[in-house]
């Protein structure tokens, strides 16, 4: 129980970074016309998801997405939507694969586009000012996947550290 405490407290600390001491950091804050936008919280949950399963992936993202749409959406449901879907479908990769580094790095990397995808895809729909693909996915989506990519490599040990003791209590209290 304290490791799911702490998982969760990890993913919550991930969750307050990405919408304020990070954004000192962005490219837009320099001036640059690139946007970044962290989902540190999102990598936690695809990372739980590949760790111990996508049912786990499904819940964190469903509590964090609707946070994250609470807390900075427009609409509420798209964060909460996309968020499911991506902890969901990263989980279904530990039925296909074998987990190995670069099966998540692979797993992560086409997740967290369609994320992206899928949020500019309903935001687009519900939105009267649709903005060009070719300039969302060149100076937002590529670098927004390409900055949570190096973030995914700095928290993969800890997370995965966190995740494995996760699932081994819960292991330990089905037997």
């Amino acid at each position: 129980m304290l490791s799911r405490t702490k998982l969760t407290l990890f993913l919550l600390l991930l969750f307050i970074l990405e919408g304020s001491v990070v954004q000192v950091f962005v490219p837009s804050a320099w001036g640059m016309s690139y946007e970044t936008i962290p989902r540190f919280a999102l990598v936690g949950t695809i990372l739980i998801s590949l760790f111990i399963g996508r049912r786990e992936g499904l819940l964190y993202g469903l509590v964090f997405g609707l946070l994250q749409d609470v807390v900075f959406g427009h609409i509420i449901g798209v964060y909460t939507l996309s968020m499911m879907v991506a902890g969901y479908f990263a989980g279904l990769v530990l039925m296909l694969f074998h987990r190995s580094f670069a099966v998540v790095f692979t797993t992560l990397l086409l997740v967290l586009f369609g994320h992206e995808w899928l949020t500019y895809t309903l935001f687009r729909l519900f939105m009267t000012n649709p903005v060009d693909v070719r300039w969302t996915l060149t100076h937002e989506i590529f670098p927004t996947v390409l900055l949570n990519m190096l973030f995914a490599a700095f928290v993969y040990l800890p997370m995965k550290k966190l995740c494995l003791q996760v699932k081994e209590n819960k292991e330990r209290s089905h037997e």
